[in-house]
C-alpha cells in the first residue's frame, strides 16, 4: 500500500467513523415523548390533585392592582372571580356549559353565555393538568419543532393543536423542562392577535413546581400584563355548584 493510498484510506476510515458516530448521536437526539416525560417529571405529579384555588393580583390592566381568584376541579371545571371597583366579574365552565356575570356590561348581574371570543381561553384554562397532558390524553396533535434559543437559553419548542381553540407553541427550558413561554393566536377585541405568555418565578409547593409570576402581552410588546400569584391551595373542598350557572339567573 503506497503512502498516498494509506493516507486516502485513513481519511476515508475517519469519515466513516465520524458518520457512524453522527448516526448514533442522532438516535439519542431529543424526541417528543422523552421531552414530555421529562417535563412531567419536572413539574411533579398533578394526578394526585382533585382541586385547587389560586389567589392572584393582575397588574397592568388598570392603574391599580386587580385581585382575582381562580378555582378549578377535575375533570375540567373552572371558575374565575375578578374583584373590580366593589363588583365581581365571574366566569365559569362546568365541563359543558360556559357562562359569565359582568356587572359592567348592559346585562348587569344577569348570567349570560360566554362570548365566543372568550371561550377558547376559558376551555384551555379548564384543562386541569395543563394543555400538554390534555393533548396527549385527548389525542390532539403534538409536534416537536426542535431546539431554539430564548434569551440566550436553549429551549425545546412543542406545537399543540387543540380543536376549536387553535395552535399554541410551548417553550420548555432545556435545562429543567419547565414551561417558560407560550405563543398563541387568540381573538382580542374582535381581532386575532398573537399573544406571548411568559411563566417565571417557579416555586415548589406540595411537591409541585408552580409559576408564581405570569406575564402576557402581544408579540414583541415591551409592556405586559402581569399576574402575581399570592396563594395556592391544593385539594381544597369546592362544591360543584360553584361552577354551575346560577339557577334562575
Amino acid at each position: 500500500m503506497s503512502a498516498v493510498y494509506r493516507i486516502v484510506f485513513f481519511i476515508f476510515l475517519c469519515l466513516h467513523v465520524i458518520h457512524a458516530n453522527a448516526q448514533a448521536a442522532g438516535t439519542a437526539l431529543p424526541n417528543l415523548d422523552s421531552i414530555l416525560q421529562q417535563h412531567y417529571a419536572a413539574t411533579g405529579d398533578f394526578s394526585r390533585l382533585q382541586s385547587r384555588r389560586v389567589k392572584l393580583r393582575i397588574i397592568g390592566m388598570a392603574p391599580f392592582e386587580i385581585p382575582s381568584t381562580v378555582e378549578a376541579k377535575r375533570p375540567n371545571l373552572l371558575r374565575r372571580d375578578v374583584f373590580l371597583q366593589g363588583q365581581v366579574q365571574s366566569s365559569a365552565h362546568d365541563g359543558k356549559d360556559a357562562w359569565k356575570i359582568d356587572p359592567f356590561l348592559s346585562s348587569g348581574k344577569q348570567t349570560v353565555n360566554m362570548p365566543t371570543d372568550e371561550l377558547p381561553a376559558l376551555i384551555e384554562e379548564a384543562y386541569f393538568d395543563g394543555i400538554l397532558v390534555a393533548a396527549q390524553k385527548s389525542g390532539f396533535q403534538l409536534r416537536y419543532q426542535g431546539e431554539e434559543k430564548l434569551d440566550g437559553k436553549s429551549v425545546h419548542v412543542i406545537k399543540v393543536s387543540v380543536p376549536g381553540t387553535g395552535e399554541s407553541s410551548i417553550y420548555l427550558d432545556a435545562s429543567n423542562f419547565l414551561e417558560v413561554k407560550r405563543v398563541q393566536k387568540r381573538p382580542v377585541m374582535g381581532q386575532m392577535t398573537e399573544l406571548e405568555i411568559f411563566s417565571m418565578d417557579y416555586r415548589k409547593q406540595d411537591g409541585l413546581q408552580l409559576p408564581f409570576r405570569i406575564e402576557i402581552g402581544t408579540k414583541g410588546a415591551s409592556q405586559r400584563m402581569r399576574m402575581i400569584i399570592d396563594q395556592v391551595d391544593n385539594n381544597p373542598v369546592i362544591a360543584a355548584s360553584r361552577f354551575q350557572r346560577p339557577a334562575g339567573n
